[in-house]
């Protein structure tokens, strides 16, 4: 599977379909990168698809659970699709909702990280506000539409880890990440900003920082990525997770969304 606004590079297709060699793999997650970058958003995203999905993606292939596959590049066996029911519009996330089908059925799901697809990132902040709160909206959807596989490990406990792993991700992570915030700012408003706070801030960015160097290392990325992690959880992460939660309320108030139109450039070639 690829996306219109994607690009592969030349070895995406023979490094991705390796995996099926094994059997039991029914599906293999490609590498996202940004393809619009030299502008502040699009960098930040840049480090985020680097750094907070392609790790993820990493850890979860050595158990063959990735938990969602992307939309910019896929790769699946067709059993493993009849097997899961195909695609289903019933959600706004349906890469996540055909991964967790497939993981139901018993198939393992890997990750190529040298099958990439150079994807067009949103330009503007409320484009990409509102292409988080649609994937959050959406995740939850899934997770709602899989929630059997939560309570009940019996039924397929690989199901179980990825979806607990996506309701931390998607629920739990975004609600104390904001409150850790909140929390600091008015203890340091009230008590005044104690050197400690200071120290807790400093530590947090350099921890940043450090994971910034080893993933853009791990990847041969742009070393020039590196200093955006200063601000990347402060400003950028914060703001999705408020994101995530307004998306997160408005779900399960039941309250209307629709698809939207997410403005392309539609830029000739990758990076």
């Amino acid at each position: 599977m690829l996306m219109g606004d994607s690009q592969l590079s030349s070895d995406s297709l023979r490094m991705g379909v390796r995996h099926f060699i094994d059997p039991a793999v029914g599906a293999v997650a490609g590498n996202v990168k940004i393809m619009n970058r030299k502008k502040w958003l699009t960098d930040l995203q840049a480090l985020e698809y680097i750094e907070g999905l392609n790790l993820a993606r990493a850890a979860q292939a050595i158990a063959k659970m990735v938990n969602i596959i992307p939309g910019p590049i896929g790769f699946f066996r067709k059993a493993a699709l009849h097997d899961g029911g195909y695609y289903s519009s019933d959600t706004y996330a349906e890469d996540a909702d055909m991964t967790l089908k497939i993981l139901a059925t018993g198939w393992k799901i890997d990750y190529e990280p040298n099958a990439i697809s150079y994807t067009e990132a949103p330009e503007k902040l409320h484009q990409l506000l509102k292409q988080r709160y649609r994937w959050t909206r959406g995740i939850i959807q899934a997770i709602r539409k899989h929630k059997t596989y939560i309570f009940n490990p019996t039924i397929n406990f690989n199901n179980t880890i990825v979806l607990w792993m996506m309701v931390f991700e998607s629920l739990f992570w975004p609600a104390m990440n904001i409150f850790g915030n909140v929390f600091f700012i008015v203890v340091g408003l009230i008590y005044g900003m104690s050197s400690l706070i200071a120290l807790w801030w400093i530590s947090i960015a350099i921890l940043d920082i450090m994971a910034a160097i080893y993933c853009i290392a791990a990847e041969k990325e742009e070393v020039r990525l590196i200093p955006y992690s200063i601000v990347y959880r402060v400003m950028f992460i914060i703001i999705i997770d408020i994101t995530k939660a307004a998306a997160t309320v408005e779900e399960f108030l039941g309250i209307e969304m629709n698809w939207g139109k997410l403005e392309r450039v539609g830029l000739p070639g990758a990076k």
